[in-house]
């Protein structure tokens, strides 16, 4: 649903992959050409190492179609107010949390309901509850976010903190019921 910076979408399994083909390719021949005592254990990681790079490249294959249909979405997809519906976080990496965006839009008189994946930041959230509709546009059923984030929690900063201050009251609420117990 949001469009990414196209570079770092690419570059970094890139150059993941091209940096795990050159060191388990590099170890491979080195083990098999200059080494002449070598356990069986010591091709298997290079073989692994060089698979993972081999999977990263795949990978920013993968990644630059999913870009390349975002960006097209961009372009040419219908213009659709959505409205939000509700958030949940099922994914985190080190201290941040990534939330899925459940909206609903209308296009064609035909109501649809969806899900994004798990993209979105805590502020992110927040921003879209608090301005509730928002612009998307829609191709083929690809769904993409027409609307800059930033600017939106700038012009609804007011809002955003409320609700936030409103949350945080919510989990104080729950810190007490819990300690009780």
């Amino acid at each position: 649903m949001k469009i990414e910076n196209t570079k770092s979408v690419i570059l970094r399994p890139l150059l993941l992959g091209l940096l795990g083909l050159a060191v388990g390719g590099g170890l491979f021949v080195y083990y098999y050409f200059f080494k002449e005592d070598t356990s069986v254990a010591a091709y298997v990681i290079n073989g692994a190492i060089a698979l993972v790079g081999f999977l990263g490249i795949v990978a920013t294959i993968y990644f630059a179609i999913e870009q390349y249909l975002k960006i097209k979405t961009k372009k040419e997809g219908q213009i659709v107010k959505a409205q939000y519906v509700s958030h949940y976080s099922n994914v985190s990496a080190g201290k941040i949390n990534y939330y899925k965006v459940t909206y609903k839009y209308e296009i064609n008189g035909v109501s649809q309901e969806k899900t994004s994946k798990s993209e979105f930041i805590w502020k992110e959230v927040l921003t879209l509850k608090a301005v509730d509709n928002f612009q998307i546009r829609v191709l083929n059923g690809r769904v993409v976010l027409d609307c800059d984030l930033d600017k939106m929690f700038e012009d609804n900063k007011q809002a955003v903190l409320e609700l936030e201050e409103r949350y945080n009251k919510a989990r104080e609420e729950v810190a007490k019921i819990v300690s009780k117990n």
